[in-house]
């Protein structure tokens, strides 16, 4: 069975992101490269009822239902990555699937811990476990395997019921990211171990880092999150590497 790289990248959003052109071209190289089925959610989930209304859902929560998706539409798979679409990934990336060992597997997320303490402090209402900032990881790259799948369904089953609370979280008081803090803690309240990968599977904030010129951003990191950006900067910066990089993937610039 094949490994698989989810994304979700809904055509219809109001704010169409057109620095996806540049993520999907670096994917599909190292998906072909390495037998992995690429496979990017476009089209909205229906939303489902809560208890108390209606709501829809934003990509970065329609993802846990990953396992639901992969299985409507008949792909058969082990693992599956859960990527965002502002991230690229090197020509020569190791196969991150091998180093696993079939457990939920992330990467820390230690550079804006000032956000992140906010972050955790904004949910902590919310969930019987604590949970310290170097404990932290990032949910724009996740590998999980067909063990999690009731994990999974206890992720959307938290969203669904607590959706106008999260939503109002995300908007109105917390404005600190959407599902990544309440998975953090609710992986860690459940049965499952979180691996911890090599920092170079998700190279996060790299305006912060310092590897934005040169060629450091290769020599550093295997996986580029372009996080922390304005969209409209994001863009650029995205198409300014993959100009410079472009030829790496067999295609033209």
């Amino acid at each position: 069975m094949k490994n698989v790289v989810f994304m979700t990248a809904m055509v219809d959003a109001p704010d169409k992101l057109e620095y996806t052109e540049w993520c999907y071209k670096s994917w599909e190289y190292w998906c072909k490269k390495n037998d992995v089925e690429l496979f990017i959610l476009e089209d909205e989930l229906q939303p489902k009822k809560s208890s108390k209304t209606e709501v829809g859902m934003k990509p970065t929560w329609q993802r846990w239902h990953v396992h639901e998706v992969l299985e409507a539409n008949d792909i058969e798979y082990d693992q599956v990555a859960l990527v965002d679409v502002d991230t690229m990934v090197h020509w020569n990336c190791p196969n991150f699937f091998n180093q696993t060992n079939g457990q939920f597997s992330a990467v820390r997320d230690i550079i804006n811990i000032g956000w992140i303490q906010q972050s955790i402090d904004g949910y902590q209402d919310m969930f019987p476990n604590l949970l310290d900032w170097p404990d932290y990881f990032n949910c724009g790259f996740i590998v999980m395997s067909k063990k999690h799948k009731e994990w999974c369904k206890s992720v959307t089953d938290f969203y669904y019921e607590n959706a106008d609370e999260l939503r109002r979280r995300q908007h109105e008081t917390v404005k600190k990211g959407s599902d990544q803090t309440p998975i953090n803690y609710m992986i860690r309240k459940s049965e499952h171990k979180v691996n911890l990968l090599n920092e170079k599977f998700n190279h996060s904030h790299l305006h912060l880092r310092g590897v934005l010129q040169d060629d450091l951003l290769w020599k550093t990191g295997w996986v580029w999150h372009f996080n922390g950006f304005e969209k409209s900067q994001r863009t650029n910066v995205m198409k300014q590497i993959w100009e410079r990089i472009g030829s790496n993937y067999g295609l033209n610039k």
